[in-house]
């Protein structure tokens, strides 16, 4: 579709009302040219006939003094009138047609041929001298010329009815041309009015819609429906800029308010933020006023373990050693991140203490292959997997379960995996635990599923993840993928 602007709908709407009112002018003036030109054709045939007669006096006469006097002169005059004459003569009609006024216009046209043969003949004789032939030449002229004139009175008379009745028509028809005109020239103005209300309308119909969107937008309404106009034209496109430039202001208000918002929420993190620092701030003191008590558990047992050699008990001091070395590495900062080969001699030392508690009620197995020591991991991520499997997955069998500790590379990543041989896990709870919104299980867990989830997405900073596959009775599999570049310290 092509477009079309105001200038040109303008133009457009003008040249219809200017064609309209044009038409209707045309064809009055028309039918005024053709009744006129009507009577003009049977006036200027009269004319032509008055002046056919008076050229044939004008000849016979001058015809008649040049064979009187023998004059110069008025033999000039004679050829000069017999030349206009022939001449006026010539178009007259010349066939036989079933029309009077035609007929006798031949016959008008063979008289006055007949008369100038017979004048060219006296003039001839007369310079001759021959007075018998020129004087009966002449009357034989002026009998032609007699009978010309009888002729053309009939002609005359015809074009004089003719003329009556022409005149009768054109009077008769003056008045329906009138009211022709008249109803043309009504419904011309009639028409172009309808148009230029038309037009007028889709001309001001959209600019008033538009100025009441602009009136509503500038008394701060920027809810207010804007007007859709496809008019293709100068106001379309002012409507859509219009629209275009609404839309930004409301969008720009909606930011500002967005970010007014996020400030807001951002003064109110900071608020909790401070607040949490306090606490933390507190936190740290009583973990000051604390942290006497696991390192007066470890010199207890350290001093525990030289009781027991100095008594010769050594199944009791390598237990109260294992224990101590095990909790020496839980004493250090869970953020740290060692190797694969720490995480895994920690496990040992866990399992040997476990199997002293159970004895052979459960059976362990701890695997690690030599290209995976050396990766760095998270600490105490193995350990509280085992401590789950014993304490949730294990503890309805009171024999022929089962724990294994693995680790392996594969591809870019370190796999570490604890597979129980226990109840399992159901859906709602793994999915509960790998969301891992809280801190930890409960008491008896330690640091708990959740907490070793967290710990390895933030240590890794969202690299590494934890995967668990639970079937109801036959067991759960904990897999912690590390990639091998992770950068952690």
């Amino acid at each position: 579709m092509i477009p079309r602007t105001l200038r040109s709908k303008i133009f457009a709407g003008t040249a219809v009302i200017l064609v309209i009112m044009s038409s209707a002018t045309f064809y009055t003036g028309l039918a005024s040219a053709e009744l006129a030109r009507s009577v003009e054709l049977l006036f200027r045939d009269n004319l032509a006939l008055k002046e056919i007669r008076l050229d044939l006096a004008l000849s016979e006469q001058a015809l008649a003094t040049y064979l009187a006097t023998k004059s110069s002169d008025a033999l000039k005059d004679y050829i000069a009138r017999s030349s206009s004459l022939a001449a006026r003569a010539r178009p007259l009609n010349r066939e036989i047609r079933p029309d009077e006024a035609l007929l006798l216009q031949r016959l008008l046209g063979g008289l006055v041929e007949r008369f100038l043969a017979d004048a060219e003949a006296a003039v001839a004789a007369k310079r001759g001298r021959d007075v018998e032939s020129y004087a009966a030449r002449f009357e034989s002229a002026g009998h032609d010329a007699d009978l010309a004139r009888e002729v053309l009175a009939r002609v005359e008379g015809l074009f004089i009815a003719d003329s009556l009745e022409a005149f009768t028509e054109f009077n008769a028809r003056i008045p329906s041309v009138l009211l022709t005109n008249a109803a043309m020239v009504l419904a011309a103005t009639a028409l172009g009015l309808a148009l230029l209300a038309r037009y007028a309308f889709k001309l001001t119909e959209p600019l008033s819609r538009l100025a009441e969107a602009a009136r509503a937008v500038g008394e701060g309404r920027y809810d207010h429906e804007l007007p859709r106009l496809d008019t293709g034209d100068e106001i379309g496109t002012t409507a859509t800029a219009f629209a275009a430039m609404s839309r930004s202001v409301r969008e720009a208000f909606e930011e500002l308010k967005s970010k007014a918002e996020v400030e807001r929420s951002l003064m109110e993190e900071r608020v909790r933020l401070l607040d949490m620092d306090h606490k933390l701030k507190d936190a740290e003191l009583l973990a000051l006023q604390t942290q006497i008590n696991p390192h007066f558990l470890f010199n207890t047992l350290a001093a525990g373990q030289q009781f027991a050699l100095s008594e010769g008990s050594d199944r009791t001091a390598v237990f109260l050693e294992t224990l101590a070395a095990f909790i020496r590495y839980a004493l250090k900062s869970p953020s740290r991140s060692v190797r694969v080969a720490d995480e895994i001699e920690s496990v040992r030392r866990y399992v040997w203490l476990l199997k002293v508690r159970f004895g052979e009620r459960y059976a362990f197995s701890v695997e690690a292959d030599e290209d995976s020591l050396e990766v760095r991991t998270p600490a105490l991520v193995l350990q509280p997997l085992v401590e789950n499997a014993v304490g949730h997955g294990l503890r309805n069998r009171e024999e022929g379960g089962s724990v294994r500790v693995s680790a392996r590379v594969s591809g870019t990543e370190a796999l570490l995996e604890v597979s129980d041989t226990g109840d399992g896990m159901p859906d709602a709870e793994i999915e509960r635990v790998l969301a891992a919104h809280g801190a930890s299980d409960d008491a008896e867990n330690g640091i708990g599923l959740r907490n070793v989830v967290r710990r390895v997405e933030l240590s890794t900073g969202g690299l590494g993840r934890v995967e668990i596959e639970a079937s109801g009775g036959t067991g759960t599999t904990v897999r912690i993928r590390l990639p091998l570049d992770g950068g952690w310290s």
